[in-house]
């Protein structure tokens, strides 16, 4: 089994009451991307500010929700959810024999930057954007890679990465 990186903390315990765990988890993403403004490739890391009825940016719920295929609402994704404490230090470590990491031309036209803990089943997403007179990299979404066809599909992409 490969070793885990010194930078990568130990997961969240998301167990518990709701509103206080997700209370907890904001203040790591507060910390981590609004508090450190946390960079990659010199880019600052922006994310969907849009606030939901509950005053959470969209962004911050890409990182611990998914969206259930019967409702079509994001609800809690707990293996997200738990992971938390990855997304800026991977970011921050992307350079890191850990994380593989390659730029993808998706299918809408977008080349989205994906970085991959591949031993520890964590992917995020970024989208490197032109924003007035500087490039940032724009946090798309974060998430526990869940099966096979998850990891496939993965492996396929960062075979077919632009190079």
């Amino acid at each position: 089994m490969t070793p885990k990186p010194i930078w990568l903390p130990e997961m969240i315990d998301v167990n518990g009451e709701w509103n206080e765990t997700l209370a907890r988890l904001f203040s790591i993403f507060e910390q981590d991307f609004i508090t450190k403004k946390c960079q990659f490739e010199n880019r600052e890391v922006w994310w969907d500010r849009r606030k939901l009825d509950d005053n959470y940016d969209e962004g911050f719920w890409h990182l611990i929700s998914k969206i259930d295929q019967a409702t079509n609402y994001r609800l809690p994704d707990f293996r997200r959810a738990e992971r938390l404490l990855w997304c800026g230090p991977t970011i921050t470590n992307s350079s890191d024999q850990a994380v593989k990491y390659w730029d993808y031309l998706e299918g809408n036209g977008r080349i989205r930057t994906y970085l991959w803990l591949e031993h520890w089943d964590y992917v995020i997403v970024l989208e490197k954007r032109r924003q007035r007179i500087r490039e940032v990299a724009f946090l798309i979404t974060a998430f526990y890679v869940e099966g096979n066809s998850t990891r496939r599909n993965l492996s396929k992409k960062y075979n077919r990465r632009i190079v």
